[in-house]
């Protein structure tokens, strides 16, 4: 079980402005949710708190960050719509394999003493 931090104070009215700006009425709201109207009403007075999932319905529906449902934010969304201001992550991978920084010369010198302590110590030895 984890715990959700949020404004309680915040979330009531966000959830009641959200609504009303989408037109819709408690009963509709609890409708596309596939909750009761009881349920929105008691939302809206902060008298209950929905679970996560519905949690993520919600801002879904009405097409903000569940971060802004809650109240931890003042930006509705997560993201950036103009694309110039997106910003892309490309992964870059390092090998954890040492040899592979090392000029051939030095891979070499390492490959042969490899051979040479795998005869003395290693292969052939019963």
């Amino acid at each position: 079980m984890f715990k959700i931090i949020f404004n309680r104070e915040g979330f009531p009215e966000r959830l009641r402005r959200l609504r009303e700006e989408k037109g819709l009425l408690q009963r509709e709201l609890a409708e596309k949710l596939n909750l009761s109207r009881v349920a929105i009403t008691h939302y809206e007075q902060g008298k209950r708190f929905p679970e996560w999932g519905t949690l993520q319905k919600m801002a879904d529906l009405f097409n903000v960050s569940v971060d802004y449902l809650l109240g931890r934010t003042e930006h509705r969304h997560n993201h950036t719509s103009n694309a110039k201001d997106k910003t892309e992550t490309i992964a870059t991978h390092k090998t954890d394999d040492p040899m592979s920084e090392l000029p051939d010369e030095a891979k070499k010198a390492l490959e042969e003493f490899k051979e040479f302590i795998l005869r003395k110590y290693g292969k052939g030895k019963e």
